[in-house]
């Protein structure tokens, strides 16, 4: 049998997103999502971010909008070396084992990782646990044609496959939300968008009800 989570630990213990943190493009993709972060948020005080899976800085880096408090921790020592956030606040740890205290960062969030693991609802469950306010996940959409044939054709992509925004939705509530918000955004990518294409459709409206790109689930903790 296959062993998926050997083989996606090794395709990204040798690559790394196509396009740097600080490209146009990301830049673009990064402030468009932020903004409809700060959107959902708008109501809880958020102090200290977590990124899971943070990679090579591609979202962890505007994250910082929302507080100078960030950490993030990611698998690939590959991805991390070229994360631009001090090395004193990145670990290299496995998704379903966090090395942080229960309860101990406002908001957890990952940035299209879930796909790239066997047992997501292990890493939901550990984000959790970590949480004291926040949850925040967005995976691909295989609802959007595109996107499907992306996750068909390239191996390391194959995981999107099972997500939709009802999945989302069942991880957060089978580890315990019952707040839980879940929707459909986004209509183009940060990795391979040309920049005048990116330019035209940062204009457009950014959730897509089914059709989007991308699913974002957000659970909130009881106080």
């Amino acid at each position: 049998m296959v062993d998926f989570d050997k083989l996606q630990k090794e395709y990204w213990n040798e690559n790394t997103n196509l396009r740097p943190y600080d490209h146009p493009v990301v830049h673009t993709f990064a402030r468009q999502r932020i903004a409809f972060i700060k959107e959902l948020i708008r109501n809880s005080s958020i102090h200290s971010c977590l990124e899971v899976g943070c990679g090579d800085g591609f979202g962890m880096y505007h994250m910082q909008e929302l507080t100078y408090q960030i950490f993030g921790c990611d698998l690939s020592l590959t991805m991390l070396k070229k994360n631009p956030i001090k090395k004193t606040h990145l670990s290299q740890a496995n998704i379903y084992d966090l090395p942080y205290k229960d309860k101990s960062i406002d908001l957890v969030y990952c940035w299209e990782v879930l796909h790239h693991i066997r047992e997501p609802i292990i890493a939901v469950r550990e984000m959790k646990r970590v949480s004291r306010k926040i949850v925040l996940i967005f995976e691909p959409n295989s609802f959007n044609l595109p996107m499907a044939i992306f996750g068909l054709l390239g191996p390391s992509e194959i995981g999107l496959l099972r997500f939709s925004p009802w999945y989302l939705r069942r991880l957060l509530s089978q580890v315990g939300f019952s707040d839980i918000l879940a929707c459909t955004v986004g209509c183009f990518t940060p990795n391979r968008t040309p920049m005048w294409l990116a330019n035209l459709l940062v204009k457009l409206p950014f959730r897509w009800p089914l059709i989007g790109l991308y699913n974002v689930a957000i659970g909130q903790i009881a106080d």
